[in-house]
């Protein structure tokens, strides 16, 4: 396989995804129909963590984290459920992705032992990089 050939399943090095999200965006889906909206893409502990006064910006964090994950898994929705995949702070602060379903057989399946991410805001924009971080520890990109 050269370095340019999409990759198939079994362990491949680290992989990345990354998404941008308007918040505006967010804000319209909201909006029009916030209850189907949040059900639809969130997970119940999302939901209660995103509730508030800054609602727009956590929801839009969070589609913008799903999206950069499944960009790591190389499958998206409605291959992999957005419920599968859950994006909440851990201990530190720091966003923490927990998989399930179809999104933790894929991320196995990849040799990958976890997803890392982190999510970022700028002006309306919701931004979030996911990092996929191979079981056997290896950091190869690809080969050269």
């Amino acid at each position: 396989m050269d370095s340019e050939s999409e990759p198939g399943r079994g362990a491949q090095g680290l992989r990345i995804g990354i998404d941008v999200v308007p918040q505006g965006r967010i804000r319209r889906s909201l909006d029009d129909h916030e209850q189907a909206f949040v059900s639809r893409l969130l997970t119940p502990g999302e939901a209660a963590y995103c509730a508030g006064p800054r609602m727009v910006e956590r929801v839009a964090g969070r589609v913008a984290a799903k999206e950069a994950i499944m960009k790591v898994l190389g499958e998206g929705w409605p291959a992999v459920a957005w419920s599968d995949i859950a994006v909440l702070p851990g201990s530190s602060g720091r966003p923490v992705a927990r998989l399930t379903g179809r999104a933790l057989a894929v991320m196995e399946s990849l040799g990958l032992a976890a997803i890392d991410v982190s999510i970022t805001h700028d002006g309306d924009l919701a931004i979030a990089v996911a990092l996929g971080l191979p079981a056997d520890g290896a950091t190869r990109v690809g080969r050269f």
